[in-house]
């Protein structure tokens, strides 16, 4: 049954907001949105369905509705995956619609301090008070938690997250230009993404270690910050636009000086950031599209089922056939796919929207865990980094006995010796631009 949307506010215009009210008018109200829409799908309520969410908007551009904190909270409990604008018939450009409208709501009400907080966080990543930050946090809390690998993060809001400790190496790989075996095939630039950088420091080894393995010489930047997708998708749009002006100035320095044929990205945010936002004249290709198209069959001595988590960015952002995932999965012999029912569908992890809104995020992970659960699969494979943070913590809150890897670990402990990874490790130099 789907609830009465009750309460909300109504009354005489007071703030309201500007949206093209040609956007709005788009959607048709069809609500076939609602199908595949996370947040409708937990709560059956008309307010928590990205056709509610637009007709909220609309009600305050006719002048119908006042813009109060409790009517711009339902647009801060959608995660935008953005799974609505892929079922869409009328494609309705719903993301660009949330971001304008948060846009507005920051302007109107004020900034949200726990967002705003965070994310300013984020403008810090590369420079060198945030590497002392992270080379203390990995001293403190190896002391506290010795070989543990999560560390609890405790948020006013009332979230809990299980966040994996802060690595002493962290940001390591910066600066510097990874060779393969072999005469160069291409050059790509990895951009590895706050995530790995900080925290999941190995897989972006494993990424380069692939690269390498597979005939390419690698890149990575220095000096470049994160990409702002976070910052773009909540609203902040002016600190977006400052980080897109200095990664942007990186990319072209490289770009004078290397011939580069792609931008590599292992994080679906990040890399639809750089399609739609930055706008490069540059292939963005995710590791999985590389894998796919070189990787020959894999032996593997170990048979064991998996399943696999489709980042929602991946193909909604980055318009990535998401077969390329089981493809490769599918070249390890050994390897047994196994499909949920919501393979596609949100882990609720959608950055500050699990630390803003814990029991709706719950509420969305404990119903894809328990999907996984049912396909009998010993392990979770994904290429988002939230995702991989989101799914290790249903593991943690809800007891299923699954293991979640990165695409590119599962790949590399198949593919690489220890003798090759010991090869590879030193075919490295400075970047010197």
């Amino acid at each position: 049954m789907e609830k009465e949307n009750k309460n909300l506010p109504e009354g005489d215009v007071k703030k309201t907001i500007q949206i093209d009210i040609n956007t709005l008018n788009a959607c048709v109200q069809c609500g076939l949105c609602k199908t595949v829409c996370p947040t409708y799908n937990v709560e059956f309520d008309e307010a928590y369905s990205p056709r509610g969410r637009i007709l909220l908007a609309k009600s305050l551009v006719d002048g119908k509705l006042q813009l109060t904190p409790e009517v711009a909270k339902r647009w801060d409990e959608c995660t935008l995956c953005r799974n609505c604008e892929n079922i869409c018939p009328n494609g309705v450009e719903y993301k660009e619609l949330l971001v304008h409208v948060r846009e507005e709501v920051n302007k109107n009400l004020g900034k949200d301090w726990i967002k705003y907080i965070g994310l300013k966080s984020l403008t810090f990543q590369g420079s060198k008070i945030q590497k002392l930050f992270l080379k203390a946090g990995s001293l403190i809390s190896k002391l506290v938690l010795g070989k543990k690998n999560t560390l609890p993060m405790f948020f006013p809001t009332g979230a809990v997250k299980f966040f994996p400790k802060p690595r002493w190496d962290a940001q390591s790989l910066r600066g510097k230009i990874f060779f393969p075996l072999g005469k160069p095939k291409a050059t790509v630039l990895f951009f590895p993404g706050c995530m790995y950088e900080n925290f999941y420091v190995d897989t972006a080894k494993n990424v380069i270690r692939l690269l390498q393995k597979l005939g390419y010489r690698v890149i990575v930047p220095d000096q470049t910050t994160c990409c702002g997708g976070p910052h773009y998708y909540s609203g902040f749009v002016e600190m977006f636009e400052q980080l897109k002006e200095k990664n942007l100035k990186v990319f072209n320095r490289i770009r004078e000086k290397y011939p580069i044929e792609a931008l590599v990205v292992v994080c679906p945010t990040g890399g639809g950031t750089f399609k739609e936002e930055y706008k490069l004249d540059l292939p963005v290709l995710e590791l999985v599209e590389i894998l796919n198209r070189e990787l020959e069959e894999i032996p593997s001595p170990k048979e064991e089922k998996v399943t696999i988590h489709y980042p929602c960015h991946s193909y909604t952002a980055m318009k990535m056939d998401i077969s390329l995932f089981d493809r490769v999965v599918e070249k390890t012999r050994g390897a047994k796919l196994v499909k949920g029912e919501l393979n596609k569908s949100c882990c609720g992890f959608a950055g500050m929207f699990s630390i803003k809104n814990p029991t709706l995020s719950d509420k969305i992970l404990k119903r894809k865990m328990e999907d996984f659960a049912a396909t009998g699969a010993e392990k979770i494979l994904t290429s988002c980094p939230g995702c991989v943070l989101q799914l290790n913590e249903g593991t943690i809150k809800f007891g299923k006995n699954l293991e979640v890897q990165h695409i590119a670990d599962f790949v590399a402990s198949k593919l690489l010796t220890k003798e090759e990874i010991e090869k590879l490790d030193t075919l490295v130099e400075e970047l010197k631009l």
